[in-house]
């Protein structure tokens, strides 16, 4: 009998210490991080935009500090598909610097910044956006925090209102004769 409480001891120290070896595993600095970028630069995508089912580009073509400065805006409003809690603009990750390859290609090549996100929207669902469009089930985002700040603001200013004017009929001396006076007669 004691043969199997030592084997099942054993069993569950053996659990312990896998289960501590994969936290320890899981919570080393490397294994959460992006991938690091390549050392050369990202090869471009041979003539994208051609093929893509955005229709013709809204504007014109962009090129030098206007690109570049739309582009950073653009990539900042996307999700990095790889982690998830950054956009591509911080990304380092491998996914993150193609897709901002391709979002600089398409901008210069004269299409919208709407375009572009339709585009990557058609890819990955609207998840890609870091800020979901007020619309649908996404409008309860855009609308619960202002009617929870309204509704709270509301509550706070009735507590308020109703405490000051308990305070001030506390003070009145007229209503402290009243309630002299009705205690008087109630307590006969």
């Amino acid at each position: 009998m004691s043969q199997g409480l030592l084997s099942i001891a054993r069993a569950g120290v053996a659990w312990a210490l896998l289960t501590a070896a994969l936290a320890v595993a899981l919570a080393l600095p490397g294994s959460t991080q992006p991938l690091e970028p390549p050392a050369a630069p990202v090869a471009p995508v041979a003539s994208t935009a051609v093929s893509r089912p955005l229709g013709d580009p809204a504007g014109p073509p962009r090129s030098g500090a206007e690109l570049d400065r739309v582009t950073e805006r653009l990539a900042s409003r996307m999700r990095c598909p790889v982690c998830q809690g950054l956009s591509i603009a911080a990304s380092r990750s491998i996914s993150a610097l193609n897709m901002r390859h391709e979002v600089r290609e398409l901008l210069a090549a004269g299409y919208s910044e709407e375009q572009v996100l339709d585009y990557f929207e058609q890819a990955y669902g609207e998840f890609i956006r870091l800020v979901p469009k007020p619309r649908g089930f996404n409008l309860v985002v855009w609308v619960l925090p202002v009617a929870l700040l309204a509704l709270g603001g509301a509550l706070i200013a009735r507590l308020t209102r109703s405490r000051s004017v308990r305070s001030a009929s506390a003070a009145d001396p007229a209503l402290a004769d009243y309630r002299e006076r009705v205690r008087k007669e109630t307590s006969d």
